[in-house]
């Protein structure tokens, strides 16, 4: 079979990679023969990914899905993530439009199986891991960009664990020459009209924005490529420098965000740390320990169904509460200004000696901003004489001589809470490669060097231990004074800011990882090959990598004590690495190359060896088919992959604490809304007596025992491709591919919430559900995390649970000549047949099925996603229409039944539309781009408070914040 060499250097053909799919509309197309004067071998043999073997005509068996380097300047996508992001093999997420809760950087997650099990390669080579032990694709620099390989299914024998639902690889443009300029300028804008959120602000008295928004979270970038041959083209060398930036976005400004609206009534709600502020009374006295038969000091429990709020009233305290709208001052977009740099080079000495080089670095600041700090729930043992507290005893009805007030008020006075995070990452790699004799076999020695810092600065976060004693007037012998202190009158409701101010801390957390491999492979033919593959020799891969890891941090005292109120755990340091040696074997085999209907058939093994200083010894292998038919015409294509996931050092060491793990506890609130009986609750450690008045923690955030397990071994997953390419007339490109993934062993915890209902519901695992009953509530979130004794439920991770994924992935393209110009067009969809798991592989009542739906469990989980698109170009214009689709989901429980508590949901969320325009002309040397992405300024789907709530009450992935305007203005010479 001859190839023509501008299909491989150019498309990366069907033939070639096992059906290449672009989702810009760019084309792709299978490999055709060529006019006889063109010889095979004067093409390059090229590596895809997925495979170390390089070749000139071995047909791969995993399909990838392309986006080209001018995606991202056709889209406005500044950054790698706003683009790859959006595509259906890839999970939505847009990082910047994350606050509470975020990773503090993009990730890129594939199958809804999350980051840590989605591979990402720069140039066929990891990067090093950032502060969450995941990849921060931040340093890969959008402008040198050649394309970004998506492949399906797992990697493991290829490029080691943890390529378990697939592979994203930036490929870089290393062969660049000459130097362009590109000055990029985007923004948002909103039309703020909706007219029933407007309406709850108003009846709740809230400030809200009105009409257009102007153009707001503007980004700005610059990007500076140079890059040129030297040395009679022996030598090549590129560098680049690229900068952008990004204004916040608070939720303050837009109508559907200004306010925390209730997921079950049409209200705007909140936390109940509000202001003014609260207490939770109760008596405190002696009372009798059964275990001693003796009277101590403790809570008193109030009767069933008396135990109450009160709130200041200008003279004395009356029964109430308030709720807070934490909404306005969140960011909405995070600020973002990051940095890239970095350079690669080559010189062949010799066709035997090619030393190289590549190094990338990154500098990020990324900020966050919540709401304020606050006191959530500070218990005080006070004399009910104090003068401090007026009538507060008496109005609550108190005849001890003490009482424990809970103290809830938020702080108000001194502003909202603030992260201050800046990354450094570098990655380097030096190498040299070249032929091995006289042969057909190649060499690649490499070294790299990878690190990321991340210092992290918190401000405006109160003091647990500041609290009590300054709301006691810093002279109380139980609590004490500290530095400063002075009075906290949060009795009056007569706070000073100093007073807020001396409260307040300074946190800092120091994140630090490196990475550090030695590599070496060969890469060749063996000299024989099957007798009827006409010819063609079979090629083989073999080498072995050495990988060294290590993660680091550092807190001030007060974090690492869980001392700051709104943390919601003890931050605790790690100090641990790990080493991983790899031996692997890769063979591609060549069965039949033949004319006529069958063209060919190739067959490709592999497998790895992988010893685990942590994980012990394990094994990953893989096996393909491909062949092509009707010349070339039709690619047929089936893969196997034993793949795995090593534990992090995180999972592995990370100390165990208590901190903010669940979203519900099924047996708080009022007899009437709850599903379980008295006598169920009792399983959980609710008494018959306190049934229906277990507090609701209004912010859905609830405690669990967290941490580390030692003890964990690697996930286990098999995954498996079949698909098809097909070109049934010239330009005209389709492919079909089923890919299933099954993970056994996986890492995790039960859950907050299954842990509770099979004690519910069949009397397991009770004994992990620990309530404090010490005032009498039998709450799982009241008090602070650092308390031992405090509510919590115990959700460990283990070797526990099975994933199972499955769906279609479906592409098509083709292009061809209409007027003066040509028009190209593709289709990249997904289909999910299946997103189940089973989070207990031992109670197979655990299981659920996601797909199609939108609820607690399975947050959003669409079963039909599409990015078409059409692109026509003339003489020196070009112009183009994007259709985003994202099928409707159901909002019903994991059983199929219907819900209602969420009134905003309905029946679920309907299907979305985007549409995107964009157009360049190029001027002389410069290309003047302009677009519109959400042109018709859909806001997202509303949920309100829901647990599935990504950011200000909506679901995550979808546009947040209206119309996308960008133009960019490039030259180069």
């Amino acid at each position: 079979m001859i190839l023509k060499t501008n299909k491989l250097r150019d498309a990366i053909t069907f033939a070639l990679i096992a059906g290449m799919t672009s989702i810009a509309g760019t084309g792709v197309a299978l490999a055709q023969d060529a006019p006889a004067s063109t010889s095979a071998t004067e093409l390059d043999t090229i590596t895809v990914t997925g495979s170390r073997i390089k070749s000139q005509t071995f047909t791969a068996s995993s399909p990838i899905t392309e986006i080209s380097g001018e995606d991202f300047t056709q889209y406005g996508a500044t950054t790698v993530e706003d683009l790859v992001n959006q595509s259906p093999q890839v999970d939505l997420s847009f990082d910047n439009f994350e606050n509470n809760g975020s990773y503090g950087h993009a990730t890129i997650s594939m199958r809804n199986l999350g980051p840590e099990r989605t591979l990402t390669l720069v140039n066929g080579r990891r990067l090093p891991a950032s502060r969450n032990e995941v990849t921060d694709p931040s340093i890969v620099p959008a402008a040198l960009i050649r394309r970004v390989d998506i492949l399906s299914g797992g990697a493991s024998a290829i490029y080691g664990a943890d390529a378990v639902a697939g592979v994203v690889n930036f490929v870089l443009d290393d062969k660049f020459e000459g130097v362009s300029l590109n000055l990029g300028y985007s923004a948002y804008q909103h039309n703020n009209d909706n007219r029933e959120i407007q309406a709850l602000n108003e009846a709740a008295g809230f400030d809200y924005p009105t009409g257009g928004s102007g153009f707001d979270g503007i980004s700005r970038n610059a990007d500076l490529i140079v890059g040129g041959s030297f040395a009679d083209n022996r030598g090549h060398a590129v560098g680049w420098l690229t900068w952008r930036e990004n204004d916040p976005l608070y939720q303050a400004q837009r109508d559907y965000s200004t306010c925390a609206v209730s997921a079950t009534s049409r209200a705007c709600g909140g936390s109940g740390t509000a202001n003014p502020g609260r207490f939770t009374v109760n008596r405190y006295g002696p009372v009798l320990n059964p275990e001693t038969g003796e009277f101590e000091n403790g809570v008193i429990p109030w009767p069933t169904g008396t135990n109450a709020n009160y709130v200041y009233n200008g003279s004395g305290y009356e029964n109430g509460s308030y709720l807070y709208n934490y909404a306005p001052v969140n960011f909405y977009q995070r600020p973002d200004k990051r940095t890239t740099a970095g350079f690669m080079a080559s010189y062949e000495v010799n066709q035997y000696f090619e030393p190289y080089i590549e190094a990338l670095f990154l500098e990020r600041s990324s900020d966050q901003q919540i709401a304020e700090s606050g006191a959530f729930g500070v218990p005080v043992i006070v004399g009910c004489d104090n003068p401090l507290i007026g009538s507060l005893c008496a109005d609550a009805g108190v005849t001890t001589d003490q009482a424990q007030v809970t103290l809830w008020k938020r702080n108000v006075e001194g502003g909202p809470r603030i992260h201050l995070s800046d990354d450094t990452t570098h990655r380097i790699t030096a190498g040299v490669r070249g032929s091995l004799f006289d042969s057909s076999w190649t060499y690649d020695v490499s070294v790299l060097s990878g690190k990321t810092k991340t210092i992290d600065i918190g401000k405006n976060d109160f003091l647990n231990t500041s609290i009590a004693a300054a709301a006691l007037g810093c002279i109380d012998p139980t609590y004490g004074t500290f530095a400063g202190c002075t009075l906290y009158d949060i009795w009056n409701d007569n706070i000073s800011p100093e007073a807020a101010a001396a409260m307040a801390g300074t946190s800092f957390s120091i994140y630090k990882t490196s990475y550090r491999s030695l590599s070496a492979e060969a890469n060749g033919y063996i000299g024989w090959g099957f007798p009827s593959a006409d010819g063609e020799e079979i090629g083989l891969a073999l080498g072995m990598e050495r990988r060294d890891y290590s993660y680091n941090t550092e807190y001030d005292g007060d974090s690492a004590a869980g001392n700051f109120a709104g943390a919601g755990a003890a931050n605790l340091p790690v100090n641990a690495s790990n080493t991983v040696n790899d031996f692997f074997l890769e063979a591609a085999l060549p069965m039949f190359v033949g004319q006529g209907a069958f063209n060919r058939l190739d067959a490709s093994l592999g497998f790895r060896y992988s010893d685990d200083d942590t994980s012990g010894n394990y094994e990953t292998y893989k096996a393909g088919l491909s062949s092509t038919f009707w010349d070339n015409k039709l690619l047929v294509r089936a893969g196997y992959n034993r793949a795995v996931r090593a534990p992090s050092l995180n999972d592995l060491y990370y100390t165990q604490r208590i901190a903010l793990d669940g979203e519900v506890d099924y047996c708080a609130g009022p007899v009437a809304s709850l599903d379980y009986t008295a006598e169920q609750c009792a399983r959980t450690g609710v008494p018959i007596s306190a049934y229906g008045n277990v507090p609701v923690n209004p912010a859905e955030q609830y405690f669990g025992l967290v941490g580390g397990n030692p003890n964990l071994e690697p996930e286990v997953a098999d995954t498996y491709t079949v698909g098809f390419a097909i070109e049934p007339i010239e330009n005209l490109n389709l492919a079909l591919d089923w890919y299933s993934v099954k993970i056994e062993g996986a890492i995790d915890g039960i859950g907050n919430e299954t842990i509770q209902r099979l004690c519910l519901e069949s009397n397991q695992y009770c004994d992990l559900i620990r309530r404090d009953a010490r005032a009498g509530q039998y709450d799982l979130w009241i008090g602070q995390a650092s308390d031992p004794l405090a509510g919590h439920i115990i959700n460990l991770p283990d070797n526990i649970g099975v994933y199972k994924r499955s769906g279609l992935d479906l592409s098509a393209s083709y292009s061809f000549s209409v007027g003066p110009g040509r028009l190209s067009t593709s289709l990249a969809g997904n289909y999910v047949l299946k997103e189940f798991t089973q989070p207990l592989e031992s109670e197979p009542s655990t299981a659920y099925e996601c797909q199609g739906l939108i609820n607690n469990d399975c947050g959003n989980s669409p079963r039909w996603r599409h990015i078409a698109s059409a692109n026509y170009a003339w003489d020196r214009y070009s112009a183009g229409l994007r259709w985003r689709y994202i099928s409707g989901t159901d909002y019903k429980d994991v059983n199929g039944n219907a819900l209602s508590s969420n009134i905003w949901v309905g029946d679920g969320v309907p299907s979305y539309n985007y549409l995107d325009l964009n157009g360049s002309v190029s001027v002389g040397q410069a290309v003047v781009s302009l677009g519109v992405n959400n042109v018709l300024d859909k806001e997202p789907p509303f949920v309100g408070s829901a647990s599935f709530a990504a950011n200000a009450n909506a679901v995550g992935g979808y546009d947040q914040v209206g119309r996308y305007i960008f133009g960019s203005v490039s030259l180069k010479f």
